[in-house]
């Protein structure tokens, strides 16, 4: 899509101060052309351009706001007019009233336009200091301020004021045309009754032509009764200027007590700093790190990395540092970029999410503990070297709903990625909360690990194992069983899997899928305009997009429903699984895993762990 005209979407407070500034796209006829709204009695205003979009300017607004009350306003080298209505800029105008089609005309130039005000989502605005989003793109971990107004779906406001900041999230989906973000607000607030907090997150689905993937699967986790899965509401989302697409807010993993309740070490830690270095602006950043860092870092077993933490004033108190934590399995070409985790005795990568900035005491804490509960799990009676079971060490029933739920969504990225356990102060594991399920429900590439994770009658996620996890990257190495995968082959396990599936899984995937038969016509404006501005389907003609959008939301359906009734009838026996592989793919990955094998001991005997 080219963008013949600026889009200015820029949200005006009242009190801010801001100015809204259009950049001019043509030398004649209309330089800048937008709608503008009030809302909430003046307290602000949203403002749109239209965009080009293959000969036509469209122009996105939200249900609530009626064009009849809507100004105009526009520069340009000559007299406008809209259907043969000459326009006044900055005057209230009616002619947009129940209008989806004009023409508005400067001199010799004519322009196409179509209203679209299809949706009756809840609308995010956001206005960055610079005006742009250059630097946010420029690198995930960018981060810019700014203003932010979030209103419901009646158009009063959630929030409203300034923003901390906005930044990138995500791994592949960070690299897609429609990105996804992180936002703070400057305060702790309740959006939509979700439990008061600064930070959230608003994930873009660009993959997911549904919209529905992930709140399906986080629809069923919490009525399956998973602790702390992330709270959720669909949004249309505004960005200087810009119509983003349908976004969904949600709740982020983080340590606090409306989110994943474990104290939070990274403010003990911070807490810490700022009185050893007498600083209370303390920059965690600026600490050394400890341990394997390197570049090759997540490829090496038994290895841990943290940050030089100063130990505590005598006068502070003893650091518990049995908790909490919240740990995430991750890839291991994506290890290095992380501040804090640890490399297991049989290769899994997990990440800190809570300590990021982990002190070397926890760092030796919560590896240890997690090394001990893998070495049960893989062994041969459930219990490691000391006499402890796996279940000791991490709660069964939440390690049996996860996997049930993520075996149900049929999600080729658990076990590897996006993965969660967490651990309370003078507690066991637990496993959760669950997230990410864009690739889910047979939205994938199909194949992988032997397995078609677009057939919802076929075992999958029990097969997972661990890939890339080598330096030649894209020559993976499938052989490493995950803990995941690992746990399946226990006939406890599995058969604690069909307890919990039976008693409160199945139920809420039933109500679940209810939902998601219904979705589709509750969310049909909000996914048209987002098909339209992300060319979704390949055309912006509306009834063509409706079809489209609810066979997509039917798939969706039709998979999760063939899948639930393929689980009841299986879940209860350990699975197996014969692979056949290619001969010479074999000897490719024996020469491969050798050789990583040796240069791994080459790193380790010459104490080249951080020269990369």
């Amino acid at each position: 899509m080219k963008k013949v005209i600026s889009v200015l979407l820029a949200l005006v407070f009242a009190l801010s101060g801001l100015s809204v500034v259009a950049f001019a796209a043509d030398e004649s006829g209309i330089t800048e052309f937008s709608v503008e709204s009030v809302i909430d009695s003046g307290s602000a205003a949203i403002k749109t351009e239209w965009y080009e979009i293959n000969g036509v300017y469209y122009i996105f607004l939200p249900k609530a706001i009626s064009p009849a009350l809507c100004k105009i306003n526009f520069t340009a080298s000559g007299d406008v007019t809209l259907d043969g209505v000459q326009l006044e800029s900055g005057k209230e105008t009616t002619v947009l009233n129940d209008k989806t089609d004009a023409v508005v005309a400067c001199g010799d130039k004519q322009y196409n336009v179509k209203v679209i005000s299809e949706s009756n989502a809840a609308s995010v605005f956001i206005e960055t200091e610079s005006g742009s989003l250059d630097y946010v793109h420029a690198n995930k971990e960018n981060k810019e301020a700014g203003k932010i107004a979030i209103v419901n779906s009646q158009y009063g406001f959630e929030y409203s004021g300034d923003l901390d900041y906005i930044k990138g999230r995500g791994n592949s989906t960070w690299q897609m045309e429609k990105k996804p973000y992180n936002i703070k607000l400057a305060d702790k607030t309740a959006l939509f009754g979700m439990g008061k907090s600064k930070k959230w997150s608003l994930i873009a689905n660009y993959d997911d032509e549904s919209l529905v993937r992930n709140i399906a699967a986080f629809m069923a986790a919490d009525l399956a009764g998973l602790d702390y899965t992330p709270t959720f509401m669909p949004v249309d989302v505004y960005i200087n200027s810009e119509y983003m697409g349908a976004y969904l807010l949600t709740s982020r993993i983080e340590a606090d007590k409306k989110r994943v309740n474990v104290d939070n070490l990274d403010d003990v830690n911070e807490e810490i700093c700022q009185i050893v270095y007498n600083d209370d602006e303390f920059n965690m950043d600026t600490l050394a790190r400890g341990g394997v860092f390197g570049r090759f870092s997540g490829l090496l077993e038994n290895t841990k990395k943290w940050v030089e933490i100063p130990a505590a004033p005598a006068d502070y108190g003893e650091v518990d540092i049995t908790g909490g934590y919240i740990l995430e399995m991750e890839l291991g070409n994506r290890y290095a970029d992380e501040i804090s985790g640890f490399v297991t005795s049989r290769s899994q990568p997990l990440i800190m999410k809570s300590p990021e900035y982990a002190s070397q005491a926890q760092m030796e804490y919560i590896s240890d503990y997690y090394q001990r509960f893998e070495d049960a799990v893989f062994s041969a009676d459930g219990k490691n070297s000391k006499g402890e079971s796996y279940t000791d060490l991490c709660d069964l029933e939440s390690l049996a709903k996860v996997y049930a739920l993520n075996e149900w969504a049929d999600n080729m990225d658990y076990g590897l990625t996006s993965s969660y356990f967490y651990k309370p102060a003078g507690d066991k594991l637990y496993s959760g909360p669950v997230w990410d399920f864009d690739i889910a429900f047979g939205n994938n590439d199909g194949g992988r690990f032997g397995c078609n994770y677009n057939n919802p009658t076929e075992f999958t996620v029990c097969f997972g194992r661990q890939y890339r996890n080598t330096i030649f990257g894209k020559l993976d190495v499938l052989e490493k069983p995950t803990i995941i995968n690992q746990l399946c082959t226990r006939p406890e396990f599995v058969a604690e899997v069909k307890k919990v599936w039976d008693s409160s899984v199945k139920p809420a995937v039933d109500a679940t899928n209810e939902m998601i038969a219904n979705f589709a016509a509750s969310n049909m404006g909000s996914a048209v305009m987002n098909a339209i501005r992300w060319n979704i389907f390949g055309t912006t003609d509306i009834n063509e997009i409706k079809t489209a959008y609810t066979g997509a939301v039917n798939y969706v359906y039709n998979f999760s429903t063939a899948r639930a009734n393929f689980l009841t009838a299986n879940f209860g026996t350990v699975q197996t699984q014969n692979v056949k592989t290619n001969f010479a793919v074999k000897i490719l990955k024996k020469i491969g895993t050798g050789v990583n094998d040796l240069f791994e001991k080459v790193i380790v005997a010459f104490n080249l762990q951080n020269k990369f």
